[in-house]
């Protein structure tokens, strides 16, 4: 078995761009908060116009801007995502391998990493749900031989 959920690369688990909410800078954060709920996930990712990631707004984002900025709720949703997004975000890099890629997942606590290449693209997310149920059906395919 660990051979084989050694090989396995983040590309080939994560999610695809069209499953995962991506905004950009001048996003508001309603509209933000619209694509998070559209798409069940509890991270959007923040991009150029060249699909360069520069920035990511999640769901712990809005409970601490919410309680240390004691704005009300309508204003707090017609700012731009980037007034709120975390800049020093945590990524990993498509060609990185699954397991290393969610023993960091764990180290840091977090559900979500955006998977970029060497240039800081984004090409996809890695979500820890289809991450352990790929390494589950792994062993147990491995079990089964």
């Amino acid at each position: 078995m660990y051979t084989q959920i050694h090989k396995v690369l983040v590309k080939d688990v994560m999610l695809s761009k069209d499953k995962f909410p991506i905004v950009n800078s001048r996003t508001l954060i309603k509209e933000t908060l619209d694509q998070m709920n559209k798409f069940s996930i509890g991270i959007a990712c923040v991009v150029s116009e060249h699909m360069i990631l520069k920035s990511v707004f999640c769901d712990g984002d809005i409970r601490r801007t919410i309680i240390k900025n004691q704005q009300s709720i309508s204003a707090f949703f017609v700012d731009d995502v980037t007034d709120h997004s975390i800049r020093a975000f945590k990524s990993v890099h498509e060609n990185e391998t699954l397991f290393k890629a969610v023993t960091l997942m764990e180290k840091l606590k977090v559900w979500d990493l955006p998977v970029i290449d060497s240039d800081f693209k984004l090409k996809g997310l890695l979500h820890l749900h289809p991450a352990i149920k790929y390494l589950i059906n792994s062993s147990k395919n491995v079990d089964n031989n």
